[in-house]
C-alpha cells in the first residue's frame, strides 16, 4: 500500500490517525530556530513503543529504532544556517534523510521550494505531518528514495542533510546521489551536518576530488542534563 504521506490529498487528520495507529499517542512540541517557531511530531510515550519494538526482536523479528523520532542537536544547527544564509535567488532545496524536515521547513518558510527525500516510510510520515501542522504545504513536496537508485529528474541549488552518514549504505550510494541531483552551478552546496563523532570517513573519501569542502566545528549545549557536544557544519560546493 502506497505510503500515505506521499498522498498529496492526504489530509492532517488522515496523517496524524495513521501516525497513531503505529505508534500511539502523537505529541507536538514547539522548536525554536532563531526567530521562528516550529512544532514537531512527537511520539508521546517513546519508552513504551520501544519496549514493544523489544518484544518484537525476542521474537527473532528485525527491528528498526525511529531515529528519525529524534530531534537531533545536528538538525538544529543546520537548521540555524538554513533560516541565515544567502541563498540564491529562485533556489530550489532538497533535504535528504529527513528526521522530521526541520531544516527543509525553515528553507520552505523563507519562501523556497523544497522537497523532502528518505527511505523510510515512518519518517516521510511524521515528516508530512510536521508539514502540515506549520502550514508549508505549497512549498513542500514528499519522495521517497533510494540512494543508489532514484532519479528524481531534477537538479538542486541545495541538497541538506543531519546524520545520514552513520550508515554505510547511505553513505556509499549518497555520492552518486549527489551527482544525479545538485546542479551544476558554482553555487551550489550540499550542506551536512553531523555529531562530531560520526563523521563520515567514508563519504568525504568518495569525493574529496569533486568538491571543495568547508569544515566548521559548532558546540551545542543541549538541555538540562543532556551535556554538551560538537556538532560539525559541512559544505560541499562544486568546485
Amino acid at each position: 500500500m502506497k505510503n500515505i504521506a506521499l498522498k498529496p490529498e492526504a489530509s492532517f487528520d488522515e496523517l496524524l490517525a495513521a501516525a497513531r495507529n503505529k505508534f500511539g499517542a502523537v505529541k507536538f512540541e514547539e522548536v525554536k530556530v532563531g526567530d521562528r517557531i516550529f512544532e514537531l511530531a512527537q511520539i508521546a510515550d517513546m519508552p513504551a513503543y520501544l519496549d514493544k519494538l523489544v518484544n518484537k526482536a525476542r521474537g527473532g523479528k528485525k527491528i528498526d529504532l525511529p531515529l528519525w523520532a529524534k530531534i537531533w542537536p545536528s538538525s538544529l544547527v543546520l537548521g540555524f544556517y538554513a533560516l541565515k544564509f544567502k541563498a540564491a535567488d529562485g533556489a530550489k532545496f532538497l533535504e535528504v534523510g529527513t528526521d522530521g524536515g526541520l531544516c527543509g521547513m525553515i528553507a520552505a518558510s523563507r519562501g523556497y521550494e523544497v522537497v523532502l527525500a528518505d527511505t523510510d516510510d515512518d519518517a516521510l510520515l511524521f515528516a508530512r505531518l510536521n508539514v502540515c501542522r506549520n502550514k508549508l504545504d505549497d512549498k513542500i513536496s514528499m519522495r521517497k528514495v533510494d540512494f543508489a537508485e532514484t532519479d528524481l529528474d531534477e537538479k538542486f541549488n541545495y541538497i541538506l542533510g543531519c546524520e545520514i552518514l552513520h550508515r554505510d549504505d547511505v553513505a556509499e550510494a549518497l555520492p552518486g546521489f549527489i551527482i544525479r541531483h545538485l546542479a551544476d552551478d558554482k553555487g551550489a552546496e550540499v550542506l551536512l551536518a553531523m555529531d562530531k563523532k560520526r563523521g563520515g570517513k567514508k563519504f568525504f573519501e568518495q569525493t574529496k576530488d569533486s568538491y571543495r569542502l568547508m569544515r566548521q566545528e559548532v558546540p551545542f549545549a543541549g538541555n538540562q542534563g543532556e551535556g554538551k557536544s560538537i556538532v560539525s557544519l559541512v559544505r560541499m560546493g562544486v568546485k
